[in-house]
């Protein structure tokens, strides 16, 4: 009598499992955390006798190596550093190049690499800045030259795992502030 009942018992849950699992489940898609965005103003910085720069109120810029000319504009909040690099009496044409060839190496990564050129004549500067779309290491690289011997390039780096869904707001907020260094930058002759 004993199994006729366990049978029976089994047919009743099986009913039920196979009853209960009529509902489709979805997982939830992963979420971001929301950042908020500070007001944009910007501060002077000079490096003596070699370029004039407004960098944001909320970030820091930090001489790593003055003889070397290595800056590092820190933007704490998003944990991002846009890094500086700074040469005088060099062939413009091999560190453009030079630059060039740095973005382009993450094409492997890359979905699309944007290029646009700058030119602000009235303060002798020249350049180019490229978006890099995807998940690279690098988001946005730019450099600048006088058009005879001065350079300065820079690149934006993230102290993160690349997400681009997940950086592309700050990557959009920091690039508006290069941009902005962009048009305001001028070499110092001092």
């Amino acid at each position: 009598m004993l199994p006729k009942k366990i049978n029976i018992l089994f047919i009743i849950m099986a009913i039920f499992i196979f009853a209960s699992c009529d509902e489709t489940t979805i997982p939830k898609p992963r979420g971001y955390y929301r950042v908020e965005f500070p007001e944009k103003n910007y501060k002077p910085y000079i490096a003596k006798g070699r370029f004039k720069i407004q960098i944001p109120e909320y970030a820091t810029i930090d001489t790593i190596k003055a003889d070397s000319g290595w800056y590092n504009i820190n933007f704490p909040k998003f944990n991002a550093i846009v890094y500086l690099t700074y040469r005088d009496s060099v062939n413009i044409d091999k560190m453009v190049e030079e630059s060039r060839e740095l973005v382009y190496k993450h094409t492997v990564k890359a979905d699309d690499i944007v290029e646009q050129s700058f030119v602000n004549a009235p303060s002798n500067v020249y350049g180019s800045i490229y978006e890099l779309k995807g998940n690279t290491a690098t988001s946005l690289n730019f450099h600048l030259v006088d058009s005879t011997s001065r350079y300065l390039r820079g690149s934006l780096y993230f102290d993160s795992k690349p997400n681009k869904d997940s950086l592309a707001p700050s990557i959009k907020f920091i690039e508006d502030d290069v941009k902005y260094m962009m048009e305001k930058f001028e070499w110092d002759n001092n």
